[in-house]
């Protein structure tokens, strides 16, 4: 595994964390017990041992959510970033090797400043509201780790996470679960046409059926969307990545549904189980 840009980091006193943070170079003591390595890359460089980590930590943070995973988030870096400068901080302890060593993932902005210090920010594509994967208990460890990296570069970085919205950054955050509620067939109510056909329902999951069943529901999305997901290349080619690289790993499901040989719905759904996410949704009126 390749490790750019790595300072061994642990056991920082809160007065070394604070001159970290405001950008005085930290001492960064080595200790047995939890020294940590802080790697920055881009999103096109995070390999497959990486990924890996990756997916072995949101098992161990019980971490569910299908937009969390390494196919989604860094796709939507590489293709809905809009020009931004963004690095992934992977940050690992050394005490542990292989996949258990991956303490947080951590995707960052980056702002340039030519009057003031340069700032790091948490990012996240605008469909995710979950705070970064960080391993149990090691949250105040990973932020310390990661500040005094950013404190040390040739042109030192303050990290900033008093200005983002989502609270559980600022506390040790709790597992992300879904919680959602089935209305029983009994109570819905409708009104109808007397000639009204319930549509037909395919579930399109085989891998080699996923390319074309995605095609239809971009084609369905570009007739009913006022915003139509073509209309805009980058996410078009987005959908289209995250659903093949969904379908490798069979956690995409295409829902089309037909009234006669008409397609008049369709969603993606990501992610398998409890943690399944409706993510796309077309249908006609």
């Amino acid at each position: 595994m390749t490790r750019r840009f790595s300072v061994i980091e642990g056991g920082l006193s809160r007065a070394e964390a604070d001159r970290a943070a405001d950008g005085e170079p930290a001492e960064l003591p080595l200790t047995a017990e939890l020294p940590l390595t802080v790697d920055l890359q881009p999103p096109v460089a995070v390999g497959a041992e990486a990924v890996a980590a990756w997916r072995a930590l949101l098992v161990r943070a019980e971490i569910d959510d299908p937009l969390q995973d390494p196919d989604y988030l860094l796709t939507a870096a590489q293709h809905q970033a809009a020009g931004l400068r963004l690095a992934f901080a992977l940050v690992w302890s050394g005490a542990e090797e292989g996949p258990a060593g991956l303490r947080g993932v951590l995707p960052l902005q980056i702002t340039r400043s030519f009057l003031a210090r340069d700032r790091a920010r948490f990012w996240r594509p605008p469909d995710l509201f979950g705070p970064p994967a960080i391993q149990p208990g090691s949250r105040d460890a990973v932020l310390a780790a990661l500040r005094a990296r950013l404190a040390v570069l040739g042109r030192p970085i303050h990290l900033d996470t008093h200005s983002d919205p989502v609270p559980a950054l600022q506390a040790e955050p709790e597992p992300l679960r879904r919680a959602g509620r089935r209305v029983p067939a009994a109570s819905l109510l409708g009104v109808r046409p007397d000639d009204y056909q319930p549509p037909t329902v395919e579930h399109v999951r085989d891998p080699g059926l996923i390319r074309d069943a995605v095609e239809h529901f971009l084609a369905l999305d570009a007739r009913t969307a006022r915003r139509p997901i073509i209309a805009d290349p980058t996410e078009a080619t987005m959908v289209r990545v995250v659903s093949r690289l969904f379908a490798r790993r069979r956690q995409i499901n295409v829902e089309l549904a037909r009234r006669g040989d008409t397609l008049v719905a369709g969603t993606l759904h990501l992610g398998s189980g409890a943690g399944t996410v409706a993510w796309r949704h077309a249908a006609s009126a």
